[in-house]
């Protein structure tokens, strides 16, 4: 009986602590897109499905290395001459609220480039305890795939 009781309590203590914490959620439109010259460019939703604000940080790189375990990324910043803009880098969104990301092709690759655009929203939990609170931060990311496929 101490048994049950026991294992009752653990699953009121979990739906009552999973009812009390309020999170934003991230829920992208699509994880792959290819762009080919001359088409237009079909359109990368973020939504917020949550309850609280979302603030994501937008990281674009070029991948080196498509099919390759470990994977060669090339942040944009670094590329020489980016053929390929994903723009804002950084986002804020409230509950319920939905953007479309800005994917402006520069020029057409010689050949066709892989690139990796990556969401990572910034959440921080504080777990209270009996000597203090330590802060986690967590860095969970969202990846989309865009083809940008060449001229050739």
């Amino acid at each position: 009986m101490k048994r049950v009781a026991g294992y009752l309590s653990g699953l009121l203590l979990t739906l009552f602590a999973t009812q009390c914490l309020a999170a934003g959620v991230l829920k992208l439109s699509r994880t792959e897109l290819t762009l080919e010259a001359g088409k237009p460019v079909r359109s990368l939703y973020v939504e917020n499905t949550g309850d609280t604000p979302l603030y994501l940080d937008v990281e674009q790189a070029l991948l080196l290395n498509p099919g390759q375990t470990p994977e060669g990324l090339q942040p944009i910043w670094e590329v020489e001459r980016p053929t390929l803009l994903v723009t804002p880098d950084k986002l804020a969104l409230a509950p319920g609220q939905k953007r479309r990301m800005m994917i402006k092709g520069i020029s057409a690759p010689a050949q066709t480039q892989v690139w990796r655009v990556t969401f990572r929203p910034r959440e921080r939990l504080v777990i209270d305890s009996n000597v203090g609170s330590a802060p986690i931060v967590l860095s969970v990311g969202y990846g989309v795939v865009i083809y940008q496929m060449g001229f050739r």
